[in-house]
């Protein structure tokens, strides 16, 4: 989804006004206390990047400084994104593990003899 999120140039298409973004959620604390030992006074901040029609485009996540900006050297990472008709979640890695293997034992009930 990262490389979907940077190759649509979302971020850029945002700051150039074609979408507009709305905080969901903003907060000082966070699981990442490097990031405010680096960059004192950074927000964690979760919002939706929506088109003209009020659709939701793209979540993403970013720490921002006092003055509004992005951390320097970071963009924001997406969570969830909407690209042509399909919905991209962000899938933690645990999660994905799990579908994974869930997939694959489905696979082998299929007719399939289970190897141990």
């Amino acid at each position: 989804m990262q490389r979907r999120f940077n190759e649509g140039r979302y971020w850029q298409r945002m700051m150039e006004g074609e979408f507009t973004e709305v905080i969901i959620d903003w907060h000082p604390d966070t699981m990442y206390p490097e990031v405010i030992a680096r960059h004192p006074g950074a927000q964690s901040v979760t919002a939706h990047y929506r088109d003209r029609s009020d659709r939701t485009i793209a979540e993403v996540h970013y720490f921002r400084m006092p003055d509004g900006s992005v951390i320097p050297g970071k963009r924001p990472d997406p969570k969830l994104l909407f690209e042509d008709g399909v919905l991209y979640p962000r899938e933690k890695k645990k999660d994905r593990q799990k579908r994974l293997a869930a997939e694959a034992a489905s696979r082998t009930k299929g007719g399939e003899i289970e190897s141990e």
